[in-house]
């Protein structure tokens, strides 16, 4: 088995929009806390070779990863099924196309992305290495469902009877000495501990890396987002509301996090190798949109009680009304890692109840379940839906959707997947 680990710089180098809360009002970033970095993983069994891919970025539209598909075929020869990026969703970088205002993302910061997201893969080609690859599981108690049940309706404040992920996995990559090359963390939660604080930071999930890299000299971390779309920080509830913390609290929430993961790697239960046998496919999810009214649409394009940014979101629906799609197609991918060992990949924000369904119905285990492929919506389950709140619906012009999701999501979403898992047999 060959691996090849890379990483590059994406901080701004030109004053941007913040993306996240910052883009609700037209806000650019004030400094820079700490830099962004596309980080790059290749896996190579013998047979097939896959790149995984992590942005420090809230998230982007699909196109960014068609064309980096593009890329990889026509310079390496790598299928584009197996080619996956995905965002770490860090409210702390800057506004990209998708999700933001179409006015505030800037043309010389997509093209300086997508030129270091190349530079990250042909460094990850050059810097090749024989070696193994383990998977391990812990539990950490840092996040807290956010939807709770307030006089009838749901709001968005802390629920700790709500359910939410507390499994990490970790994928360790050695090279033939020994020595930790790449360490894959994977987590469910949403990186707003500092919220809307305008400078410029990856987040919880970038320092995570940080302090592991530390650790392990010579070696990439690399953190991908889970089923975190109805899940915040533990530490920014305060009492029955969200607060902002600061970059001292998001220190300490890293430290214990990495920790965890420290001791995870000095203790040889945790981890078993994994035999590559890497297959992938990647595929379209068509969900049915539940339309919202044109007078509902202009009343949220008046409102001078919402953000600036949602108001321009929802005159472009309500001008482009008849012209948008009845449905959504929610990007997807299926990867074997190993006999028994599988990865779920999936756009938009996914909440834990689609994981925790989707992991049922496909009965392969402790499923490594992938968010955040591209900026589609936030993805409920039924039950979410039936609920209502932000995530059912209330979200949905922030990208440009005419309506939320209708119910018999679980449905297409679990056809869906088991059609490909059938197809690897």
């Amino acid at each position: 088995m060959k691996f090849g680990v890379a990483k590059d710089l994406i901080t701004p180098d030109l004053l941007t929009h913040m993306g996240g809360y910052g883009s609700f009002f037209d806000n650019c970033f004030q400094g820079i806390h700490d830099d962004l970095y596309v980080r790059t993983l290749l896996l190579d069994d013998g047979v097939n070779r896959m790149l995984m891919i992590s942005l420090d970025l809230l998230f982007h539209d699909y196109a960014l990863t068609e064309t980096v598909k593009d890329y990889a075929r026509e310079k390496f020869a790598i299928d584009p099924d197996y080619v996956f990026l995905s965002y770490s969703h860090t409210h702390g970088g800057p506004a990209v196309r998708g999700y933001d205002d179409s006015s505030q993302h800037s043309e010389p910061y997509e093209a300086f992305l997508l030129q270091r997201i190349c530079s990250s893969i042909n460094r990850a080609m050059v810097n090749l290495f024989e070696g193994t690859i383990e998977h391990g599981a812990i539990e950490g108690d840092w996040n807290i469902n956010r939807r709770r049940m307030v006089g009838g309706k749901i709001e968005n404040k802390p629920n700790p009877d709500g359910e939410k992920d507390d499994g990490l996995h970790l994928l360790r990559i050695r090279n033939r000495v020994g020595d930790t090359k790449a360490i894959l963390v994977h987590y469910a939660c949403h990186p707003v501990t500092v919220r809307d604080t305008m400078y410029i930071s990856g987040d919880f999930p970038a320092r995570v890396c940080h302090l592991l890299e530390a650790e392990l000299f010579g070696s990439t971390a690399i953190f991908f987002q889970g089923a975190g779309g109805n899940a915040r920080p533990k530490i920014t509830a305060k009492g029955s509301e969200f607060a902002t913390c600061t970059y001292g609290d998001m220190n300490e929430l890293s430290l214990s996090i990495a920790q965890r993961i420290k001791d995870a790697l000095h203790a040889c239960h945790v981890f078993s190798p994994l035999a590559l046998q890497l297959e992938a496919r990647q595929f379209q999810i068509p969900i049915e949109i539940e339309p919202f009214s044109k007078a509902h649409i202009e009343r949220i394009a008046l409102d001078d009680k919402c953000f600036p940014g949602t108001r321009r979101i929802a005159s472009k629906v309500l001008e482009q009304y008849e012209r948008l799609p009845d449905e959504a197609l929610l990007p997807a991918g299926l990867v074997r890692l190993a006999e028994g060992r599988y990865m779920a990949w999936m756009g938009g924000e996914p909440c834990y109840e689609v994981k925790k369904k989707l992991e049922a119905a496909l009965g392969v285990g402790r499923l490594i379940f992938v968010g955040y492929m591209d900026s589609t919506a936030y993805i409920p389950d039924d039950s979410i839906i039936a609920e209502g709140g932000y995530e059912a619906s209330e979200s949905a012009l922030e990208y440009g959707l005419k309506g939320g999701f209708k119910p018999g999501i679980d449905r297409r979403i679990a056809e869906a997947f088991m059609r490909q898992l059938r197809s690897f047999e």
